[in-house]
């Protein structure tokens, strides 16, 4: 008899076990739970576009300010709110030919920097 209380008890404990472990990596999963942080992409960095997107997952919406150089020109310089947890895409249009011209990407938050770099050949 003790010993199927001592295997009851191993399945009940295991059970609950799984259980809790279930809820807390499921919350880790979670881009936005308990997590502040920003990420800037380029949505096709292989075209010549220099369409780029800037995700939020700072927990509140968010002021990010966004400069693009052509070499060492600034030809933008520009300001872009987000909500939490939502993703702006940004479709920037230069007037001039970009041959062989390094694009660099700046965008700030809090003094945060995050730069994202692109050669249009």
């Amino acid at each position: 008899m003790s010993s199927k209380i001592i295997i009851i008890a191993t399945i009940i404990l295991l059970l609950v076990s799984f259980s809790i472990l279930f809820v807390i990596e499921a919350k880790n999963h979670n881009y936005d739970y308990k997590k502040s942080w920003s990420v800037v992409y380029f949505e096709n960095p292989g075209d010549s576009s220099l369409d780029f997107a800037i995700e939020n997952h700072e927990g509140n919406q968010t002021e990010y300010d966004y400069k693009i150089y052509v070499g060492d020109d600034k030809v933008i310089d520009d300001k872009v709110e987000i909500e939490a947890g939502q993703t702006q895409k940004i479709s920037p249009v230069i007037g001039e030919r970009l041959n062989n011209e390094r694009i660099t990407i700046i965008v700030s938050y809090k003094g945060a920097e995050y730069k994202i770099y692109k050669t249009i050949k």
